[in-house]
């Protein structure tokens, strides 16, 4: 059994645990335990701070098995990325070359720098525990957070999107990187991944070329992988896809990783989860299983149980009280696993 809340300080040092096994490439986590306490400081401030409209916030949580109490996961979700600096994409688009005079009509595939997602909201840094990478146990943290923004809708932007992992080795061989990024930055993808993950990423401003980056000009090895998500990532992109988010052609600009985008009100989680009482039932004989969520803010918890939907609300088994820290007749959220 897992349960999903927000994170605390407490968690400091499962977190680094979980940053160190997560591998090269997933920027936004880096194993640094003063970014992770930061990070664990502005989601604690973001939860407690009254929302006009997303700006800084970052809210970070972490998955928890019940019966060891051990951190074996954590996701986090960005109100607004580009809020102090831009945020940095490749966009695929197409440059036409034509010669009348000879008949010849080319269409090259070209990558173009943009700040397209500056000012949307962000799924970021999905790690989940080799151990416990069981389908229940990454749609139950990836979900998670489509629940907590289908409860908070104001604290976040009416479309959002998420960067997935790219191609690159356990040793921080990048195919694109040694293709494109090296030439202007003169270190290696792990380097760089680390830098981008600790600081405000103005350093790819300074130095990223400004122009056109022509495809074919690329090694047929970078080429290949555009768009190619790693093989660790497969599952929590497949999640997403099924939710409904799109690749709209934007890539990372380090391992070339899609982005994929979609509006909230579109994704399948907040279209058919819902609201009302929870009714414990000592009884219950259920199939169906069921993210249930409750809580608000700092107090937000998502679980998965066997429960039935009614009219009159969802019913579950008494267990579920104690571990969402609810009583019958609670206002819960609930979503088809």
């Amino acid at each position: 059994m897992y349960l999903v809340r927000p994170a605390d300080f407490p968690d400091l040092p499962a977190l680094e645990r979980l940053a160190r096994n997560a591998g090269i490439g997933i920027t936004n986590f880096p194993a640094n335990r003063e970014r992770l306490n930061d990070k664990i400081a502005t989601s604690r401030q973001s939860l407690m701070t009254d929302i006009v409209q997303p700006s800084h916030e970052s809210y970070l949580f972490v998955m928890v098995e019940q019966a060891s109490q051990e951190i074996v996961g954590t996701c986090s979700i960005d109100a607004m990325v580009g809020v102090d600096a831009p945020f940095y994409s490749y966009r695929i688009d197409e440059v036409v070359h034509a010669s009348p005079q000879l008949q010849i009509h080319n269409r090259i595939p070209a990558l173009f720098l943009c700040q397209d997602y500056s000012g949307m909201s962000r799924l970021n840094a999905l790690v989940l525990d080799k151990a416990h990478q069981s389908d229940e146990a990454f749609a139950l943290l990836s979900r998670a957070r489509l629940l907590f923004i289908a409860r908070h809708p104001d604290r976040f932007t009416s479309k959002i999107f998420a960067e997935i992992r790219g191609e690159s080795d356990h040793k921080g061989y990048s195919p694109f990187w040694e293709a494109l990024g090296r030439h202007f930055f003169s270190m290696d993808f792990k380097k760089a991944d680390y830098l981008s993950g600790i600081s405000n990423r103005q350093f790819i401003a300074e130095l990223m070329p400004r122009y056109p980056i022509y495809v074919p000009t690329l090694t047929q090895e970078a080429q290949e992988v555009i768009g190619v998500i790693h093989e660790d990532s497969e599952k929590v992109a497949n999640i997403l896809l099924d939710e409904g988010f799109v690749f709209r052609d934007y890539i990372d600009i380090f391992d070339a990783g899609p982005s994929i985008e979609a509006r909230v009100q579109d994704l399948k989680t907040v279209t058919e989860q819902r609201t009302g009482k929870a009714l414990i039932d000592t009884n219950l004989s259920a199939e169906e299983r069921y993210l249930v969520a409750a809580g608000h803010l700092e107090d937000f918890r998502v679980t998965c149980t066997p429960a039935d939907a009614q009219v009159a609300g969802l019913v579950m088994h008494p267990g579920i009280q104690e571990r969402l820290n609810i009583h019958s007749g609670s206002l819960v959220q609930w979503s088809k696993l």
